[in-house]
């Protein structure tokens, strides 16, 4: 997946208004909570075929740290 269409579709996944970037903090995000987490893990699982353990989470700050824990292989510029 292309990694702009990636933040798109994790921006509207978030319904998060401002635009995300690979430096976007998830964790200073007014709409990233506990329900948004279990969107994630939704959204990376049905694009990716990609399991991620809640566990991962609390290491996840950034998009950056996301695209880490899917796979930088699982992206194209």
């Amino acid at each position: 997946m292309k990694t702009s269409v990636f933040l798109e579709k994790l921006q509207e996944e978030l319904e998060e208004d401002e635009t995300l970037t690979l430096e976007t903090n998830l964790k200073q995000l007014e709409s990233y909570d506990s329900i948004s987490l279990l969107s994630v893990i939704a959204f990376v699982d049905e694009n990716f075929d990609k399991k991620i353990d809640t566990k991962h989470f609390k290491d996840i700050e950034t998009v950056s740290d996301l695209v880490n824990i899917i796979g930088k292989e699982n992206f194209e510029d």
